[in-house]
C-alpha cells in the first residue's frame, strides 16, 4: 500500500508551497517546489538557528523565552543554549511552551488536566504566542531555502506562497481561525480572501497517512480491499487517531471518526514532575536523558543531577545521581500507554470496515516501551502493530506536503451531527409538541403555532462524506417589511456533541450544542414573497424568503454557503464564514419567531 506515482505539476507558474508542523514539543518545516510540467518533491528544513552543529535535524524546540516588555529574546533550539536558565531566572523572562494546548476547543478542556498545561506569558494571548513562533519558523524557512536555492529565488516567489498548516484531529473551525489569524500578523498572507485562500489546513492524522504512504507503507499479507488502517499519530501533546481504507482507485477513505486525546509525551514528563515534588532540574533530566531510553521495568534508571561527591543511601542518591526504579517510570508511562490501547480498540469497534494494521508514527512512537506495550496489548486482537523505521520527527510536515500535492483521502467521517436551530410548526399529536407546548409555544407572524428551539439536522454525526458532496436543507425566512431583507442576514450553524443518536431540541440538552460557524448572506437581491395570514379574522401580510443553508465537509475545513432561487435559477451567496472564538453560545429562543 503505498502513493501512486505522482504526477507532474500543472500550474503555469512557479510557485512555493510551505507546510508548517507546530508541535507542542518541536516544530518542524517542510516545502516542495511547483514547477510546470515537472513532478514535484518534498523536502524538509534542516538548519535551524543554534543547532547548525546538529546536521540535518528536522524539527526545533516549541518553545519561546519573552523579556519582561513581552519580546521574543530566544525561540527554537537558542532556548536549549547552555546556561539559558540562569540567564531566564536572572533577566526576569517568561518561558512560552506548550502553548499550542491553550488552542485546544474549549468543549474537550476535560481531556486535558488544565493543571497540567503551563499558563502562557504575562500579557501573551495564544494567537500572539503562535504568531511570535510561525514568524520565527517562517523567516528559518526563508533562510534555508534562500542559502540552499538563492535568495533571488525566494524574493521572487515570497508573495504567493502557498501554506499548509496542521492541526490535531480535534480541532475544526474556530481553532482554523486562530491559526489563520496568527498567519496573517506574521506576515504570511494579506488580510484579503485572495490573502486567506493561500491557506490550507490538514489533519495531524491524515498528514501522517500520507507521510507512510510516500514512504511505502505495508500492511498485513492476509489483508483484502476491505480492511483498514490504523495511523496512530503520538505526539508530544495529543495522541491521534484515524483509520483509513483503501479504495480501488488508489485513494483512501476514512472508515470511523478521528479521536484526539491529550496523552503525549508532556504529560509523561508532567507526572514524573509530580513525583520528583516538580523540582525544574529533575524534570529536565527525566524529559531529556530518561524518558526515551526507558524500556525495562525491571532496571533501575539513574537521573544525574549533582557532583559525583553527593550520597545519600536514604534518598537513594549515590555520586551525584537519583535512582529511580523501573516500575516507578513505568508509571508515568501507564495512563498514556492504556489511552492508545482504549483509543485503539475504540476505533476497532467503530470503524465501518475491520481494521487489521495499527501505525504508530509521532516523536512519542520513538519509544521503545511504548510501541512494545501497545504492540504486546494489540497484536492479540489480530491487528499488526508497526512503525517507521526512521524519520518519525518529520511525519507530519512532510505529509501535510504530500496532503496537497497527492491528496488521496477522498471520503471523510463526520465527527458530529451538524444542523441549524429554527422553529417547528406545532403538531397537536406529537407527545412531545404537547409536553413543550405550554412553556414555549407561540404564534409566529404566519399565523402559525409554532415551537422554538427545534434542531435541524443537515449532516447526521458519523455519515461517510465523500470530497464533493453538499448537504443541504431548506428552510423560510419571514418579515412583516420587505425592507428588513436588505440588510444581510445571519445563518448560525450549529453541531450536536452529545450522545443522544437523534439529537432534536436544543432546550433538551443546551450544554451540547455549539456554534460550528456563522455564515453571513445577503439577501437583498432575493425578491421576497408577499402572503397574508389570519388570525381570529384579522388579517397580516408578511414576506417570505425560502433559502438552503449548503454544508461542505469533504474537505479538511468547513464551508458553508447560502443558496436561493430567484427567477428559477439558483444562486449562491457571496456568503462569508466567520468562526467564534471557542464555539460557546447562548441562544435565543425567539430570534427565528419573525
Amino acid at each position: 500500500m503505498s502513493l501512486p506515482p505522482r504526477p507532474k505539476y500543472e500550474g503555469t507558474s512557479r510557485k512555493l508551497l510551505l507546510a508548517f508542523d507546530i508541535g507542542t514539543t518541536f516544530s518542524g518545516v517542510s516545502y516542495s517546489i511547483l514547477d510546470p510540467g515537472k513532478v514535484p518533491e518534498i523536502r524538509p528544513v534542516t538548519r535551524y538557528p543554534s543547532q547548525e552543529h546538529v546536521g540535518g535535524d528536522s524539527k526545533i524546540p516549541t518553545v519561546i523565552y519573552y523579556d519582561e516588555a513581552g519580546k521574543p529574546c530566544a525561540i527554537g533550539a537558542e532556548t536549549l543554549k547552555d546556561g539559558i536558565e540562569a540567564d531566564a531566572e536572572e533577566k526576569n523572562w517568561s518561558k512560552a511552551y506548550w502553548f499550542k494546548l491553550h488552542l485546544r476547543p474549549k468543549t474537550n478542556a476535560t481531556m486535558a488536566d488544565c493543571d497540567e498545561i503551563p499558563d502562557l506569558p504575562p500579557n501573551k494571548t495564544v494567537v500572539q504566542v503562535f504568531t511570535d513562533y510561525m514568524r520565527y519558523l517562517h523567516q528559518c524557512a526563508k533562510d534555508y531555502i534562500s542559502q540552499t536555492h538563492g535568495a533571488l529565488f525566494w524574493r521572487s516567489l515570497e508573495d504567493e506562497i502557498l501554506y499548509v498548516l496542521t492541526h490535531p484531529n480535534g480541532w475544526e473551525g474556530p481553532q482554523q481561525a486562530s491559526m489563520r489569524n496568527a498567519a496573517i500578523s506574521a506576515g504570511f498572507i494579506p488580510d484579503t480572501v485572495e490573502g486567506r485562500s493561500r491557506v490550507s489546513f490538514v489533519t495531524e492524522g491524515e498528514a501522517s497517512l500520507h507521510f507512510c504512504l510516500s514512504n511505502g507503507l505495508t500492511i498485513n499479507s492476509n489483508a483484502n480491499d476491505r480492511s483498514g488502517v490504523l495511523i496512530v499519530d503520538a505526539g508530544g501533546g495529543t495522541i491521534d487517531v484515524t483509520a483509513y481504507r483503501k479504495l480501488s482507485d488508489h485513494n483512501f477513505e476514512e472508515i470511523a471518526i478521528p479521536k484526539c486525546y491529550f496523552q503525549g509525551s508532556v504529560y509523561v514528563t508532567s507526572r514524573a514532575g509530580k513525583h520528583f515534588d516538580n523540582v525544574p532540574f529533575l524534570r529536565t533530566r527525566f524529559d531529556r536523558n530518561t524518558k526515551h531510553v526507558f524500556r525495562r521495568d525491571d532496571e533501575a534508571h539513574h537521573i544525574q543531577f549533582a557532583s559525583h561527591r553527593e550520597h545519600d543511601p536514604a534518598l537513594k542518591i549515590r555520586a551525584g545521581r537519583l535512582t529511580v526504579p523501573g516500575r516507578v517510570v513505568a508509571t508515568f508511562f501507564e495512563p498514556s500507554i492504556s489511552c492508545i490501547i482504549e483509543a485503539i480498540k475504540l476505533q476497532k469497534r467503530t470503524a465501518h470496515f475491520p481494521i487489521e494494521s495499527v501505525f504508530l508514527v509521532g516523536g512519542f512512537s520513538a519509544s521503545n516501551w511504548l510501541f512494545e506495550k501497545v504492540r504486546n496489548a494489540i497484536q492479540p486482537l489480530g491487528i499488526g502493530v508497526f512503525r517507521p523505521d526512521d524519520h518519525v520527527n518529520k511525519a507530519v510536515s512532510n505529509g501535510a506536503v504530500s496532503f496537497f500535492l497527492d491528496s488521496v483521502v477522498k471520503s471523510r467521517v463526520s465527527r458530529r451531527s451538524y444542523g441549524a436551530i429554527c422553529s417547528q410548526l406545532y403538531n397537536p399529536n406529537n407527545i412531545t409538541h404537547q409536553l413543550k407546548a405550554d412553556q414555549v409555544a407561540f404564534h409566529s407572524i404566519t399565523g402559525d403555532r409554532v415551537l422554538p428551539g427545534h434542531f435541524s439536522v443537515i449532516l447526521p454525526k458519523n455519515t461517510r462524506v465523500t470530497e464533493i458532496a453538499e448537504y443541504r436543507r431548506s428552510y423560510m425566512m419571514y418579515r412583516s417589511n420587505p425592507a428588513d431583507f436588505n440588510t444581510p442576514d445571519d445563518e448560525i450553524v450549529f453541531s450536536y456533541r452529545g450522545t443522544n443518536p437523534n439529537p432534536e431540541w436544543f432546550t433538551d440538552e443546551p450544554d451540547q450544542y455549539t456554534v460550528e460557524c456563522t455564515v453571513k448572506a445577503d439577501t437583498s437581491m432575493v425578491t421576497p414573497e408577499k402572503n397574508v395570514s389570519f388570525t381570529n379574522g384579522r388579517a397580516r401580510t408578511f414576506y417570505q424568503i425560502d433559502f438552503d443553508i449548503v454544508l461542505l465537509f469533504g474537505l479538511t475545513e468547513l464551508k458553508a454557503q447560502i443558496a436561493y432561487t430567484e427567477k428559477g435559477v439558483e444562486k449562491r451567496g457571496p456568503a462569508t464564514v466567520i468562526y467564534d472564538d471557542d464555539g460557546s453560545t447562548v441562544w435565543d429562543l425567539t430570534r427565528r419567531s419573525t
